[in-house]
């Protein structure tokens, strides 16, 4: 097991690692595929629409999240199996995997990134106890079954004279997995030793974190553990009573799902509903001036962190319509044809183009018409999943990119934008009006004469030709042996000898 779970950990570091490799692993192992899939339709990862296959799963999650969920379910997978006589293994799991949770969600509240390294990193410090009891089975013999995690230290450095976390640093250099996980297990029993301005001090203090959540979850007192894990968590993290309260009741709110996902029982209903009124209740009575002080902190960081992520970010837009620009959808474009060609995936795109848009202008004046233009992207922009790709290629025209999305599924993607532009009403001086479009849609599959990304986009561009032939409002799709349009008028259109498409009815 621990082969593998190296050569899955090299995988997620290869520099070279993309959509086909993984799935080619992941899609050798039902099991985990449908883990993959569920999670990807999970409250952890909500998108405007379901994933319906492994490709669309992983665009969602991500290549690295992706991965190293993977290795979060194979490594509970496999050791859920042993048994032991002192250890009780099921609350070792049990802690492990809310451990593994509150640690990624205290992340995310944090807005670190590389998440699911996090939740690796917490299912894995706790692993040497693990090595402890195979290797010597009376070693936790004076300790009884539900002992605590802070009991179990102080047993192991009295006997040892170190605890599981360096022990666990180390075997798992011995397993020569990635320095980083190594020293986020070292750490997690010392976090206030870390530096708190690295990304690595600042996951340790995330799994160490985690790691107390997941002893208040399970404890008979839970009461009794909440000062303190609040007060860690203000020293740790920066992370305010408030705040915390609200990320305990996010944890518990998630538990069914990962319950379901690594198919084990957690908590139970009782238990959730005593844990989330009492954090309730005690995180109320701390001091409000306090309180106030760590959000106005909190919230000048977040400012700031939004105001990067808005100039990294703005390059890509179009000014206007907030979309995305031509160099963007370019780089896109390029990089889909590419894994879809290399993966065996459809893409597909969607050319819109507003018809008689020179009208507007020319009628109410150019303020009017960029407004139509605006509000035309914020049409797109809703009727189209987070995953796929919105930009403006130039004047009245859009590019819709639907990665893994096959001609059927674009052509309902289509229709919809159609509909919505036909019943919008535009406010111009003295009313309202209604803009229609002109859609072309090309999709690569198996088959289909693109050899480049530029053909495909040619072939849309042309089918809108087609479509304003054919009197607008409407969409026309290409492929090989012609053109049709979204009612099934067919036009027996194609690329002739010229590369040039001739539409008649």
């Amino acid at each position: 097991m621990i082969e593998q779970l190296r050569n899955k950990m090299k995988l997620a570091s290869d520099p070279e690692i993309d959509v086909m490799k993984i799935a080619n692993v992941m899609s050798q192992d039902p099991s985990l595929t449908a883990k993959i899939l569920r999670i990807a339709n999970s409250p952890m990862y909500t998108k405007q629409r379901k994933s319906e296959n492994l490709r669309q799963a992983l665009v969602v999650l991500g290549l690295n999240a992706a991965t190293t969920l993977a290795l979060s379910f194979s490594l509970v997978g496999t050791y859920r199996a042993i048994k032991s006589s002192r250890i009780d293994y099921t609350r070792y799991w049990r802690r492990a995997i809310l451990g593994a949770s509150a640690a990624r969600a205290l992340g995310e509240l944090k807005r670190f990134d590389a998440l699911e390294d996090i939740f690796l990193a917490s299912l894995l410090q706790d692993i040497a106890v693990l090595a402890i009891d195979r290797v010597q089975p009376d070693f936790y013999d004076d300790l009884p079954g539900h002992a605590t995690h802070a009991r179990l230290v102080a047993h192991e450095i009295g006997r040892l004279g170190i605890d599981h976390a360096a022990l666990g640093s180390w075997l798992l250099r011995h397993w020569k997995l990635p320095e980083s996980l190594c020293h986020i297990v070292e750490w997690s029993h010392s976090p206030t030793t870390t530096d708190p301005g690295s990304r690595l001090g600042l996951r340790a203090r995330c799994v160490a974190l985690g790691g107390e959540c997941a002893e208040m979850l399970l404890s008979d007192r839970p009461s009794d553990q909440l000062n303190e894990l609040s007060a860690n968590a203000a020293a740790w993290l920066g992370i305010a009573p408030e705040a915390l309260g609200e990320t305990m009741k996010r944890i518990v709110m998630q538990v069914p799902e990962i319950e379901r996902l690594f198919d084990a029982t957690l908590l139970e209903a009782d238990a959730c509903t005593a844990i989330l009124e009492q954090a309730r209740e005690l995180l109320m009575i701390r001091n409000l001036q306090s309180i106030q002080q760590v959000g106005d902190l909190q919230e000048i960081t977040q400012h700031f962190e939004a105001r990067t992520a808005e100039l990294e970010d703005r390059h890509k837009r179009d000014a206007m319509t907030g979309v995305f620009n031509r160099g963007h959808l370019d780089r896109v474009l390029e990089a889909e044809f590419r894994s879809a060609v290399v993966g065996g995936w459809p893409l597909s795109i969607v050319f819109a183009d507003l018809d008689h848009f020179k009208r507007v202008n020319d009628t109410y004046g150019h303020p009017a018409g960029d407004a139509v233009l605006v509000a035309t992207a914020n049409i797109i922009l809703d009727v189209v999943r987070d995953t796929d790709c919105v930009a403006r290629y130039g004047g009245e025209e859009f590019i819709i990119i639907l990665p893994g999305q096959g001609a059927d599924g674009a052509k309902i993607v289509a229709d919809r934008l159609l509909n919505r532009l036909r019943s919008f009403h535009h406010p111009v001086a003295g009313g309202t009006l209604t803009m229609t479009a002109s859609l072309g849609l090309a999709t690569l599959h198996p088959g289909a004469p693109f050899d480049s990304a530029a053909q495909l986009l040619e072939a849309a561009d042309r089918s809108v030709y087609a479509a304003k032939k054919l009197g607008r409002d409407r969409l026309v799709a290409f492929d090989s042996r012609g053109t049709f349009d979204s009612r099934g008028l067919a036009t027996a259109a194609a690329f002739n000898d010229e590369n040039t498409l001739q539409a008649t009815e």
